[in-house]
């Protein structure tokens, strides 16, 4: 069969294009008898390689591997019996599918099992005629008592190994088990996942693909179909994906696969690969909406915020919370401070956090288009400020972002206007003090530097606009200072005035 890019479960190589999977290092742990944590971010091929491993260690002969995946454990919380025996039937219909029947659990290893699923795992292996790798997933969707028993039971089981216990095991998850807080309900207190599990001996991030990967992967379309790609299109995919798994072959499955795929006699180009990143964004497939949904938590909210508005948190739990961004894999420690992700994603969030708002501001975007068919952006720019005027609660009695509601409205507003046929770029991270905002439409580009009002808001947002112009290769932008201490003249909301620094030209509006 015709192979292809991957976005749905984990790839299998006969069916998918994928990178070549390196296991050296795991494999040297394994050899050692360690236990160890392989955490990344969702949909960045955890379970495709672990699948791949325990595959190629099955086919080496020298070990009897097996993947068990216990997040349908999550649903038991802290019924520890009915947990126990739900990893244990997930233990039983693995190893149907993937070991030969000689390596199969006998019914004696089921009996007298009690609470305890390692019970049943030490039976198992005093059967086995070799060593045991187990490579368990979703350990950190369990809940409560019932992560902390199975950490637990793993722990007392690891003095018995590897005669009456796994060899060596694997546990995957989004994070590090160092980073689990998890909420005791028997003890009516909060147990660090490391205290529960102090047998790990190392723990491995999975890297997004570097760009020599992303190369790797779509030669192999191009080996196939003979559908080429320019250099600068090969680039831009990473370059907007900065690497991640799903959205890399997103990509490729929209550029190549789906029903507006480029024909396989036609060149992509980079305007192709905006394009479909566009269609990504816009459709917001299962893995962008999962991301969406995260914006809600309050841990994500505050570091979010300060990204939007370009300041640094003082949150007393600010470590801990970047720290769990970064393992979603929704932020990274870029060279101004935190930043998001990658420029996909980067456009998703403010998109998601607007997505109410745009669709209640009746604003037909062709009002605002010239006959020639460009933006006519003063008349963007009077009616935003008179809706303002008219509306201003939609900043002041917003319940979530607060701290970032002017940017958010004013983004709003503008995405309404600009869906009619242009599109949005904007750059943002924590520690920038400002938003960075471009508009491109009908062949002509429009910059916008957003602030919140200070004690250096006008003099810090020239400069750093100059620098924004400069970059764009324009003449003139507009520099917007948002009064993020309450209105007390009205008649002072929305003056505009052009000043001129350092040979370029600013409109200056104050909201």
């Amino acid at each position: 069969m015709q192979k292809f890019f991957n976005t749905a479960g984990p790839c299998v190589p006969e069916k998918h294009y994928m990178t070549v999977l390196d296991f050296n290092n795991i494999k040297k742990l394994i050899e050692n008898e360690r236990y160890f944590i392989l955490h990344a971010p969702r949909q960045t091929g955890k379970t495709t390689m672990m699948l791949q491993l325990m595959e190629h260690l099955n086919q080496e002969g020298k070990y009897i591997a097996l993947y068990v995946n216990i997040e349908v454990g999550q649903a038991w919380r802290n019924n520890i019996a009915k947990l126990n025996q739900t990893i244990i039937n997930e233990f039983r219909i693995q190893a149907k599918v993937y070991l030969p029947s000689e390596y199969q659990p006998s019914s004696a290893c089921f009996e007298n099992v009690g609470d305890e699923f390692a019970t049943f795992v030490t039976q198992w292996c005093l059967e086995l005629t070799k060593p045991l790798v187990v490579f368990m997933d979703e350990v950190d969707a369990l809940i409560g008592d019932g992560l902390i028993s199975v950490l637990r039971q793993l722990r007392a089981g690891y003095t018995r190994h590897p005669r009456a216990f796994p060899h060596a095991m694997c546990l995957i998850g989004l994070r590090d088990i160092r980073d689990y807080r998890i909420y005791s309900d028997s003890s009516k207190r909060y147990i660090i996942g490391g205290s529960a599990f102090n047998i790990k001996e190392k723990s491995i991030f999975l890297n997004n693909f570097t760009y020599e990967q992303v190369k790797e992967l779509y030669a192999q379309h191009i080996e196939a179909t003979g559908q080429n790609f320019t250099h600068h299109a090969i680039q831009q995919i990473f370059e907007l994906t900065q690497g991640q798994p799903w959205l890399v072959n997103a990509l490729g499955r929209e550029l190549c696969f789906d029903d507006y795929a480029i024909a396989w006699n036609k060149t992509i180009s980079k305007e192709d690969v905006n394009n479909a990143a566009e269609i990504l964004i816009k459709r917001r497939d299962v893995h962008l909406d999962q991301l969406a949904d995260k914006l809600t938590e309050p841990r994500v909210e505050t570091i979010i915020q300060s990204i939007l508005i370009g300041e640094e948190t003082d949150n007393t739990n600010i470590n801990e919370d970047k720290q769990y961004l970064i393992d979603l894999g929704l932020i990274r420690s870029g060279k101004q401070g935190l930043e998001i992700a990658n420029p996909i994603y980067r456009e998703i969030i403010p998109r998601e956090l607007t997505a109410y708002r745009q669709d209640m501001l009746a604003q037909d975007p062709l009002w605002y288009v010239k006959p020639d068919g460009k933006l006519d952006i003063q008349k963007v720019l009077e009616a935003y400020i008179k809706f303002y005027k008219e509306n201003s609660e939609l900043v002041t009695k917003r319940k979530t972002y607060n701290e970032a509601a002017h940017h958010l409205l004013f983004m709003a507003w503008l995405q309404r206007i600009v869906n009619g046929g242009g599109y949005i770029t904007r750059e943002y991270a924590a520690g920038l003090k400002r938003l960075d905002l471009c508009i491109d439409f009908a062949g002509e580009r429009f910059a916008f530097e957003l602030k919140l009002s200070s004690k250096n808001a006008l003099n810090d947002g020239k400069t750093q606009l100059v620098d924004y112009l400069r970059r764009l290769s324009l003449d003139s932008g507009w520099l917007i200072i948002f009064n993020r201490n309450g209105i007390e003249n009205w008649d002072a909301v929305g003056k505009r005035e052009w000043i001129e620094e350092q040979a370029k030209k600013i409109e200056l509006i104050c909201l």
